[in-house]
């Protein structure tokens, strides 16, 4: 259930990236490439139900050889004991629900098998349940005055943001004064979006003085 999961989700994450960027997959030619990809994580997919398929055949066919032996040597000894005329009545009973006994067992490995594959779910709402919130949009120890903002002068003194990773920005100081138009300009990965985010968010996240 677990591997079965994990294969029909990369299908689903291929299928959504190629059909976003479709027209790009089209203008570098590479429409093969991904329709390749797409066909063998289909078949990693199903791959998963042949081999729990086979062993399943496989659980069955041991079950049965097992119960066979049981209910033969049950057999066997219900002959050798003295156990009179009369109770030749339960020996054909206990046979007759013998015959049985491989449908229950094999009914009661196939439950316990489906109940620990699908506590997978159960498995990943306890995950869920434990996941760290996220930051509040106004921290408390950071809440503007009442008559906030009096003027548009931003200021960002020692500004330091490290989201669980290295540090993306390191000690950024700038006056932004009210009423001007500032646009921030840097190579990919710079912290642009960053900065503009705790700006937006009102210096909710990050160490330094914001004001």
């Amino acid at each position: 259930m677990r591997m079965n999961g994990t294969t029909k989700s990369s299908i689903a994450s291929h299928l959504a990236e190629s059909n976003v960027g479709a027209t790009t997959i089209r203008a570098f030619g590479q429409e093969d490439g991904f329709f390749s990809k797409h066909l063998k994580l289909i078949d990693a997919n199903a791959c998963q139900y042949f081999h729990s398929s086979s062993v399943d055949e496989w659980l069955v066919q041991r079950l049965e050889i097992l119960c066979a032996i049981v209910l033969s040597s049950s057999a066997l000894a219900m002959t050798l004991l003295p156990l009179g005329p009369s109770a030749s009545g339960f020996i054909g009973m206990a046979l007759s629900y013998g015959l049985s006994l491989n449908v229950f067992l094999l009914f009661a490995v196939q439950s316990h098998c489906s109940a620990a594959n699908f506590i997978v779910s159960v498995e990943r709402l306890e995950q869920y349940m434990h996941i760290p919130d996220e930051a509040k949009t106004i921290a408390e120890s950071r809440r503007p005055a009442d008559n906030w903002p009096a003027t548009g002068k931003v200021e960002i003194t020692n500004l330091k943001i490290s989201p669980d990773a290295p540090l993306v920005l390191r000690g950024i100081s700038c006056v932004i004064e009210g009423g001007h138009k500032v646009g921030i300009v840097g190579r990919t990965g710079s912290g642009k979006t960053t900065l503009i985010g705790f700006v937006s968010s009102g210096g909710a996240y990050g160490w330094g003085n914001y004001n």
